[in-house]
Formats: C-alpha cells, sequence, structure tokens
C-alpha cells in the first residue's frame, strides 16, 4: 500500500471534539427548542421613580461630580438610571424622563427617535473632558438651568 493510498482519518472539528470531552466528563449537552427566542433583546422597563436617564457608553469617573449635578436637579442617586446607547435603544418609557447624553446623542431608528423627542434632553462632552475643562462644565450647568426652568414650566 502506497501512501497515498493509506486511510486517512480527518481530526475532529472544535465543536465535534467539545461534545466529546463533555460526553466523556459525563456533562449532558442540550439543544435549544427555539434558539430564536434568544437572538431578539428583552426590553429594558424603567422604576417610576426614576426621572434622570444619563446615557453614556463608559461609567461616570467621579462621583462626586454626578452628586453636584443630582443636587443641583433636586433628585437622589437613586432617581437615575444610567444606560448604553445599545440599552437606550431597548428601553420602554412608561413616563416622561430627562435624558442626558454623554458624548454624543446616538443614530437611533425613527420609532426610537420619535419616542425620545419630547423628552427634555442635555448633551454634554465625555466624562474625562467634563472633569478637566471648564468650559464644557459652565455648558453643562448653562444645560441644566434651561433644564431646570423647563420643570419649573410644567
Amino acid at each position: 500500500m502506497s501512501f497515498s493510498e493509506a486511510p486517512f482519518s480527518e481530526a475532529p472539528s472544535m465543536p465535534q471534539r467539545r461534545a466529546l470531552l463533555l460526553q466523556q466528563m459525563g456533562i449532558e449537552q442540550w439543544t435549544l427548542r427555539r434558539p430564536q427566542a434568544l437572538q431578539g433583546a428583552s426590553s429594558i422597563t424603567l422604576g417610576e421613580s426614576v426621572r434622570l436617564l444619563i446615557i453614556s457608553d463608559t461609567p461616570p469617573t467621579a462621583s462626586g461630580f454626578l452628586a453636584d449635578v443630582y443636587r443641583a436637579l433636586g433628585i437622589q442617586a437613586q432617581q437615575c438610571v444610567l444606560l448604553t446607547h445599545e440599552q437606550l435603544a431597548r428601553l420602554k418609557l412608561s413616563q416622561p424622563v430627562a435624558l442626558w447624553f454623554v458624548g454624543n446623542s446616538p443614530d437611533l431608528s425613527d420609532s426610537a427617535q420619535a419616542r425620545l423627542q419630547a423628552m427634555p434632553q442635555i448633551t454634554t462632552a465625555l466624562w474625562q473632558i467634563l472633569q478637566q475643562s471648564p468650559q464644557a462644565k459652565r455648558q453643562l450647568w448653562q444645560q441644566l438651568q434651561q433644564f431646570q426652568l423647563q420643570g419649573d414650566a410644567r
């Protein structure tokens, strides 16, 4: 028998190898009956006490700064929720809240934009810039003053 005629056994693929290892370890594998159920992300709902949504893909860098913002708005930290842009797209709003976009406003679908259009909105620079730039802080405080006036007019 020549070399080219030798029986060739192919190595198992990675999923097959993993299945074989799990079987040898006595671990039972399961297959989803309806995998499409996990493809869509679930919606996000807010508690009734939430009054401010901060939308940022990076976490805030200074809690003292946020405490000052909460105090200026007359709210508690528990009345604020931090969401990413992706989470905002899945948000189901049942009450009006104020939106604070840190960095930039997201590219949202038309339906999401329509839902959020009536909400008071603030857009500021990124957290790091807000902490380091007096001009960025000044712009934030000016927006907060206008926001307060809008809230008083209701």
